[in-house]
């Protein structure tokens, strides 16, 4: 019987490293996401600014996306974010709020929306599981909303 544990416990040791997560990113299911960042912020023409408007994201990478919101803005003044076709072409792995003034609209397992209605942000982890361009959505809460568009690229 000791011997047995023996063999279990040589065998645990030299899986050890096989077991670890690799720090490989676009392995799928391992390591750390890339982080990207999309900042929000009311335009010289008063509209909504993005700090960019396309991401270029390889098929089954592992990303992080940074949705920030570093102006005070309130219910009334702030931005609202969606890109329902990447959500459906996704594996959502984490959800998080930097600030306690964000929603998240979920619709079945996934989200539609992040708004920010004050100073902060919220990321989610992903990785892209169909290739092909996705466009999203960033809009104020102005009647009528002022809208910009962008797309993520799934090479």
């Amino acid at each position: 019987m000791r011997t047995i544990f023996r063999l279990i416990g040589a065998a645990v040791v030299l899986a050890a490293p096989a077991l670890a997560e690799p720090q490989v990113s676009g392995q799928l299911g391992s390591g750390k996401p890339e982080d990207i960042t999309l900042e929000m912020t009311r335009g010289a023409d008063g509209g909504v600014a993005l700090s960019q408007t396309e991401f270029r994201l390889a098929h089954g990478g592992y990303y992080r996306l940074n949705v920030v919101c570093p102006e005070e803005v309130t219910s009334e003044t702030g931005f609202h974010f969606e890109s329902p076709e990447l959500m459906e072409n996704a594996h959502i792995r984490v959800l998080s709020v930097m600030d306690v003034d964000m929603e998240f609209y979920m619709q079945g397992l996934s989200f539609r929306a992040i708004q920010c209605d004050g100073k902060g942000g919220a990321r989610f982890s992903f990785h892209p599981m169909r290739k092909g361009e996705y466009p999203f959505l960033a809009r104020d809460q102005s009647e009528p909303p002022n809208e910009t568009q962008g797309v993520f690229i799934v090479e």
